[in-house]
Parts: structure tokens; sequence; C-alpha cells
């Protein structure tokens, strides 16, 4: 699906305002669109139910959110007031916020790893100019190469995203080598949140994982992905 065509995202002009929902509804859709963005959260039922939000299940909900202020990651959470002031759809607001993420920087890196016969690597990636976390709602864009059978990713930290395309069914033997580097990653604090995830055709699905005493992961599959790797991932 193509985005509209708007230009690269602008930083707020002056300091933010007193009250930011009052001045965004006061404001026309394309005086907000350059500085909306996506960020993802964990339980997100402390914020009330009425925010621009999709969740994906219970610990982790990607929110759309205005930038605040160009020198930091502060901003405010949109919700159901803004689409109706606007005369827009949570996905007309969706997909801005996507187009803006797309210009953000971020630092992507191959990761070394131990895991026999692998056939794909491990990519760190890691924002510098947003949270490197939003980028999974994005990874197409971001992987840039076919993925008929998605990515696995976890999100170490707000600003940090590991993921591994998957090409065969040698590409399971990583799971437990990306669980280990996600342990390692969140020593600095609390992950967004601890969940493997599988991307795949644009769908993120969250499967809750635990570490094995012998030192790889154990993850709670979905029905779907147990059938990927017994079934539909070739040799």
């Amino acid at each position: 699906m193509s985005h509209p065509p708007y230009g690269p995202p602008q930083p707020p002009s002056g300091p933010p305002p007193t009250d930011v929902h009052r001045w965004l509804l006061s404001q026309p859709f394309p005086a907000v669109q350059p500085n909306l963005r996506v960020i993802l959260t964990g339980d997100p039922s402390a914020l009330g139910t009425d925010k621009l939000a999709y969740s994906i299940n219970p610990q982790l909900t990607a929110l759309l959110c205005y930038r605040t202020n160009p020198a930091n990651y502060e901003a405010a959470v949109l919700d159901v007031r803004h689409t109706q002031q606007w005369g827009l759809t949570k996905q007309d607001v969706w997909f801005a916020a996507l187009h803006n993420l797309a210009y953000e920087h971020y630092d992507l890196k191959s990761f070394p790893t131990s895991a026999p016969n692998a056939d794909t690597p491990v990519q760190v990636l890691i924002g510098q100019s947003w949270p490197g976390s939003a980028h999974v709602m994005r990874l197409v864009d971001v992987v840039r190469e076919p993925m008929p059978y998605g990515a696995v990713v976890m999100l170490p930290s707000p600003n940090t995203m590991i993921f591994a395309v998957l090409r065969s069914k040698r590409s399971a033997s990583l799971l437990p080598f990306i669980y280990n580097t996600f342990q390692s990653l969140r020593e600095d604090g609390d992950p967004v949140t601890d969940q493997m995830i599988w991307w795949r055709g644009g769908r993120v699905t969250g499967m809750s994982t635990q570490a094995d005493p012998g030192g790889g992961v154990g993850i709670r599959q979905s029905p779907e992905f147990s059938f990927l790797l017994d079934h539909e991932l070739p040799d």
C-alpha cells in the first residue's frame, strides 16, 4: 500500500505547548502530521481504552503519538478525539506515522552467532533518532529482502531490536541464540516485552518465552508458528 505524498518529517517548532492535546485538537492534520510517530509499550491498560493503538496481545501494543521535543523521545499518545477532530480513521494516522518512522536513523549490524549450521544472520538494530523497537512495525522495509516465512524478533529495550529472517529449518537453530542475546542486552533495564515475536506478511504475533535449564529457550508457540517450523520451512 502506498503512503500519502508527505515529505520528510520536521521537528516541532518552538517549545511544546503546556496542554499538548488541547493544542493538537486546535490544529489541522497537515500541521501535526510531520511529527506523528509509533512507539511500543508492554501492558497498556494503565493508559485507558481510548488511545489510538494496535494491540498485538495484552503484553505488547503499538501506540500512535505526537513527538513534542526534537531533542529527545518525549511524545504525547493520541486518542480517539484526534481522529474525530481531523476527520480521519486510525488507519490514516497509522500510515502517516509509519511514513515518518522511515526517516528515523538507526544503526544496523550483524551479530556473530554460535548456532551450528545457521543459514541466516542475526541482526541488531539500535535506534539513533527514535526508539529502535518501533521499527518492528515496518520490518519489511528494514530487512529489504523477501520474507515468505517471516522473521523472529525480540525487544530487549525500547531502543533495541534483535531479529533474524527465517529461511529454512536451519534457521530454527538460532532461536536459543536470539533469546540468550536478548537476555544479555536487557541488563540495563526492562525489555519492551520478553516475548519472541514472529513477523510474517505484516502480521505480528507475540509468544511467551522462558529460559531452558539446558541453555536453550522454551517458547509457547502459536499453532501457526509450530506448523511453520514443522511443515512449511524447507530443509
